[in-house]
């Protein structure tokens, strides 16, 4: 080969490989102005809303969902507004009209109606039931981010100890015993008994509404809530501390701080269930007649047979689990 052809060939080796680099910077000025702008749509807002849709039966999953979204959120430095279900408005609604950014929904019972077919994203499964993230096309640009963190938080050394916490979902295993044992600290009790507390209002749903208005994890009543100060009672801190704080209130209220803990706490489970002017009133009968208004077997009779149950409930459930420990 001669010099010229040798010394041509050199020349386009040189020109292709600086095209390469050139290339190559490109794709990751574009990647990296992409990212930029995704991130920039996330730091335009300051909250991060969310629907869980599963069933009821979903237990501490529900948990499992919401804790990993906060902790989401809270890398692009938002907050979790939760945006519950509404009986009378498909979950899907939410998504198509703007008051929700992701759904949680398990996408094997609940596929993706076909007027929203190439409308949405969603994220690979989050749990092996099929339970998945969707979002918005239009209105989540951040949704490969958010795929891409979900990958590195599963790769996580501590991701393994988080999802246990939470699965396989039972009722003697509480994703928020850590919170218990410190909330219980004010009031006195056996963080054990707020589990059990728990686990009857709610069975460890944290997304749990009922028709009267009892929201979250202890099933603290909306009024209730702001009373206590507590702003967002979907969120598991918040509304074990506003329950335990309302517990405080019954006890100081109904003035019960003089009888033994197990009496204590029976009139402040019955009052939670049934209101603290029906069974001040069921006290007050039961001395009428002549009864110890401070025993609660003397009271309990009075009282509306769901709180008689509800009591006998909470304590049995309590005692087993003592028991179990023991």
């Amino acid at each position: 080969m001669s010099k010229k052809k040798i010394f041509i060939a050199l020349a386009a080796t040189f020109l292709i490989s600086i095209l390469i680099r050139e290339y190559h910077n490109w794709l990751l000025n574009r990647s990296s102005d992409v990212r930029s702008e995704r991130s920039m749509h996330l730091s335009d807002r300051d909250s991060l809303r969310c629907t869980i849709y599963l069933p009821s039966h979903a237990g501490a999953r529900v948990g499992y969902h919401y804790e990993i979204m906060k902790r989401f959120a809270g890398s692009h430095d938002l907050k979790v507004k939760y945006v519950p279900a509404i009986d009378s408005l498909p979950a899907w609604n939410l998504l198509k009209d703007q008051q929700t950014d992701i759904l949680v929904i398990n996408i094997i019972h609940d596929p993706v109606p076909k007027s929203l077919a190439g409308k949405v994203c969603m994220t690979p499964r989050i749990t092996q039931l099929g339970e998945v993230w969707i979002m918005m096309k239009d209105h989540c640009p951040w949704h490969l981010s958010l795929v891409h963190w979900l990958t590195l938080f599963k790769q996580n050394p501590h991701f393994q100890k988080f999802t246990n916490r939470f699965l396989p979902s039972s009722p003697d295993r509480c994703p928020y015993d850590s919170l218990l044992r410190v909330a219980s600290r004010p009031l006195g009790w056996d963080w054990i008994m707020l589990r059990s507390v728990m686990y009857q209002e709610s069975q460890y749903r944290m997304n749990a509404h009922s028709p009267s208005d009892a929201i979250g994890l202890m099933q603290i009543r909306g009024s209730t809530a702001k009373d206590m100060n507590v702003k967002n009672p979907f969120d598991p801190e918040e509304n074990i501390k506003g329950a335990v704080r309302y517990f405080a209130f019954l006890r100081r209220n109904m003035q019960l701080s003089h009888l033994p803990e197990e009496e204590e706490i029976n009139f402040v489970l019955a009052a939670y269930n049934a209101g603290m002017t029906r069974i001040q009133n069921d006290r007050e009968e039961a001395a009428k007649d002549g009864k110890n208004p401070d025993i609660w077997s003397h009271v309990a009779v009075y009282a509306p047979k769901q709180t008689q149950e509800y009591v006998q409930r909470v304590r049995d459930r309590y005692m087993d689990w003592v028991s179990a420990s023991e």
